[in-house]
Order: structure tokens, then sequence, then C-alpha cells
């Protein structure tokens, strides 16, 4: 990934935080048990560990002896889906090889541990030892003075993607708009393309669940290469208008959490009643955007992550604004694939999800491309890049 994505390493208080004068959170909403965020010092062993940074996860931490320690790892609420993320930062007076433990009192784990000492580059761990039950991970660091990051996935929290949001805005001359707050007080942002009419809409979501970096990395390559400098992707942007909401969660992306929001909600099942900030911004935008416009939404994409990669999609109808243009889609991912294609799971259109939603309110082809947790970040961009190509060609035919 590009250096856009760098790691903020500054802390956040998030029931004192504030967006601007105007927007202060309101506690009372927060329905999660917050982490305390601090420094674990162990002075005898010379060691340190730090939750203290955004979307950091460790509830809680115990020495077993002078090199090995257990880390417990909990949700911020339940009952909640298996995807029980972790990070944390580690350090030591000098060099020196631990042991830790991730126990998980009521799940199993599930991401393979990643390493990092800037933020930037990646490395997987391999060698871990999962307990037969799976509650319980182990692995050995090798410390130094410098600080090492550990997180179930790599880190983008919503400072580095609202840095994303400012660097595209200004090299593609994109319209960025606060479109609403979550409950954390952070902005909800959309970005829009101005070279159309505005007539054509093609909609882009993502994060709505906080540990699903995969998705996001895919969506960030979907969407520069629909903004790019290619032959195809001008002429595309003067006919359609690309509306990009990037992180819808912001509030669980830097509380480290599971799945949920701050009212600790799975926000990708609020489409139907949309009880919470950050749903309703996105619906009364959208909603508004059409509207004023006098404009069609033809095609809508939502960015997740699961164990493999899976398109969900909606039943096939003969009265969206582009029927046939999810197969056709596919079927271009599917040619590129070759033999190891993506799975897809036809589900109905009257469920409380975006990609429902998007289908039965907007009349657009609408579906959720889940991006597997181990899919090689290489090919992930090769698959990203070729169905934005698919997407322009067909809508464009």
């Amino acid at each position: 990934m590009s250096a856009m994505f760098l790691l903020a390493l500054q802390s956040c208080s998030v029931k004192k935080a504030t967006v601007n004068q105007s927007t202060m959170v309101n506690s009372s909403l927060i329905k999660i048990k917050l982490q305390e965020k601090k420094v674990f010092n162990f002075q005898n062993e010379g060691i340190s560990f730090s939750n203290d940074f955004p979307s950091a996860r460790l509830n809680q931490l115990s020495k077993v002896n002078d090199s090995t320690f257990n880390i417990t790892i909990a949700p911020e609420n339940k009952p909640i889906n298996q995807s029980p993320w972790f990070a944390f930062k580690v350090w030591s007076k000098g060099q020196k090889n631990i042991y830790v433990n991730l126990l998980y009192p009521e799940n199993k784990h599930r991401y393979q541990p990643k390493i990092s000492s800037d933020g930037v580059q990646w490395e997987t761990l391999n060698e871990v030892k999962l307990s037969e039950e799976k509650n319980q991970a182990s692995f050995k660091l090798a410390l130094s003075k410098d600080t090492l990051l550990v997180a179930a996935q790599e880190i983008i929290a919503s400072n580095q993607s609202y840095q994303w949001m400012d660097q595209l805005a200004r090299k593609y001359s994109l319209d960025k708009k606060v479109i609403g707050y979550s409950i954390g007080g952070k902005p909800i942002i959309a970005l829009n393309s101005k070279k159309s009419d505005g007539k054509k809409i093609v909609v882009i979501l993502s994060r709505q669940h906080p540990p699903e970096i995969s998705g996001y990395f895919a969506m960030v390559q979907f969407v520069e290469t629909l903004l790019g400098n290619t032959r195809l992707a001008e002429d595309f942007i003067k006919k359609y208008e690309l509306v990009i909401i990037p992180m819808i969660n912001p509030d669980g992306v830097d509380e480290g959490n599971w799945r949920h929001s701050f009212a600790g909600v799975d926000l990708n099942r609020d489409w139907i009643d949309f009880k919470q900030p950050e749903t309703r911004a996105v619906r009364d935008y959208l909603l508004t955007k059409v509207k004023k416009q006098d404009a069609k939404v033809y095609f809508a994409l939502d960015f997740h992550s699961t164990y493999n990669d899976v398109l969900y999609t909606n039943e096939d109808r003969a009265d969206t604004n582009q029927p046939g243009l999810t197969n056709a889609w596919v079927k271009g991912l599917h040619d590129f694939e070759g033999a190891n294609k993506t799975v897809v799971k036809p589900s109905g259109n009257g469920g409380n999800v975006s990609k429902a939603w998007l289908g039965k309110v907007l009349n657009a082809e609408a579906l959720t491309y889940e991006v597997g947790d181990n899919t090689p970040r290489a090919y992930i961009k090769q698959k990203a890049t070729k169905v934005a190509e698919v997407l322009m060609m067909e809508l464009q035919k």
C-alpha cells in the first residue's frame, strides 16, 4: 500500500472528542464497553504494551512469567459475529524474545497475526500455535527498543482513511462533503466526481464492519481505477457520477471493535429501520442527491471481508436501472479468475443490508463484495482493477 496509509499513532479520547465546535459526543448513546486505553509497564522485565492508539484492542493483560504474557481479547458487546479483532503495541528496553498468548474467553481465534515496525509494511506471523478449542493463540515476538505493532490485519484507522479521501479529492477534483456524524462525533464523508451531468450514478460503500481491511483495500483500488487516467476511465467519468462513502463506521474502526458501532449495532443490519445516525446519513444523502439531480443509481457495491472471497447478490429483477449488469459484471470477474472463481450467493432482496435497500429503493444493480481475510494483497488489487474495468465497459456499451 502507498504512503497514504501511514499509521496515525496519536491517541484519542472518544467520549470527549469533538469534530468541530458544533458536534459534541452524546455519551448516553454509547452502548458498548469502551476499553481502558493505557500503557502497561512491566518494569522488572523491561517490557511495555499499549492499546492507547486508534484501532487498538487489548482488554486485559497479565504476566505469566518474565517472558510470557496473556492478553485477553473480548468483544465490544454481545451477541456478535465471530470476528475477534486484536491490535496492540509492544517494546522492550533491549533485545528480547517474549511469548504472547491471545485468550478468547467465549470466542475462537480467526485472524493470523500481522506485525509491523512502521504501520506501512506488514508481515504475517506464520508460526502460531492454536489450542484444540481455538480459544487461545500463542506466538513468539522478537522485541527491541523500537515499537512493534501486532494486529489481526493491517491497521487503517479513520485518520488514514480521511487522509486518503483528502488526497483523492485533490488529485481528481472531487467534491468532498460531510454528510453526517457518527455517535462518537466523527464525520461520515462522501466524495463525488463532477465531470458528468449527474444523471447516472455509481455508489461505492465501505467499512461498515471495522476489521474488514481486505475489503477496504479492494475498495481503494476499485475507486482509483474508476478515477484513473486511462481512456476508459476518462470516458466513464464523463458519463457517470461516482459517489464514494469509504468510512461508514469510524467509531467502531477507531475503538478496535469486532463488528459494531458505538451503539453496539451491526450497521449492515440497519438498512430497513435506519435507527443509527451513520446509516441514516448515507440514506438521506443518497435519496436527496437522486431527487435533486433527477438521477438514477445504476450500480452499487458495498465492500466487506470474510473468510474467503464471496459475492452476495440480489435476486435478478427485470426492472432495475440496468437489468443484467450484475450478471455481466460477475462473468467478467469469473473470466479473469479462471478455475478458482469467487463464489456467488444470491439472497433475497427484502433484507436489512445495504445491497437490498439500494436495489429495492434506488433500483440499482447492487451487491456485496466480500474479500477473503487472507486473499493475497497483490491479487486483491488485480481483481479490483479488473472488475472496475469490466464495470466501465459494461456501462458504456
